[in-house]
């Protein structure tokens, strides 16, 4: 061989053909297409996105909703929450003149920032000072110290009187 026919048999090679721009295609979107499934896979298989179930039946029902905040304005209650250093929450409820509102039915809930799945229920009893109490037992929600919780109540009067809090706290480890 000579050395023209070598530098024309490299200026062959080096060309750029149809076949190359197709492969350089197909491997640019087989690329794309791989890292699209990878993320997707991992989307659909973490959090949900949705914190609150059914929420968009709520949005349906959101007038309803106001007109229940606003006779909870115009009931007067004030709601007191402190967290105790032996892991208790103290609920006080006081009416418009600041006198305990006592005979209620609470349910409640420490509702995590993220994952609907370690939200932990409260249960409140009555106190001497009219307050409410509910333990927070650390074992039932793991490694949940050190992190920011909400804290959901639901009180409910005999008469059908009803008052709802939510109110952010940071456990401590």
């Amino acid at each position: 061989m000579t050395t023209e026919t070598k530098i024309q048999a490299k200026k062959l090679a080096k060309k750029l053909t149809g076949k190359h721009v197709l492969l350089m295609i197909c491997a640019f979107f087989g690329v794309i297409f791989i890292v699209n499934a990878i993320m997707f896979y991992w989307a659909f298989g973490t959090f949900r996105g949705e914190d609150t179930k059914r929420s968009y039946r709520q949005g349906l029902a959101y007038n309803q909703t106001i007109e229940k905040r606003a006779a909870q304005i115009a009931s007067g209650w004030h709601a007191d929450i402190t967290i105790n250093p032996d892991h208790t929450i103290s609920l006080k409820i006081t009416n418009r003149e600041g006198a305990a509102v006592r005979g209620l039915s609470i349910d409640g809930k420490l509702k995590h920032p993220a994952e609907t799945d370690l939200d932990v229920p409260l249960k409140f009893a009555q106190a001497a000072d009219g307050g409410y109490l509910a333990r927070i037992d650390k074992a039932n929600f793991g490694t949940g110290s050190g992190k920011q919780w909400r804290i959901l109540t639901t009180t409910q009067k005999s008469d059908g009187t009803s008052f709802k809090t939510s109110n952010e706290i940071w456990l401590k480890q």
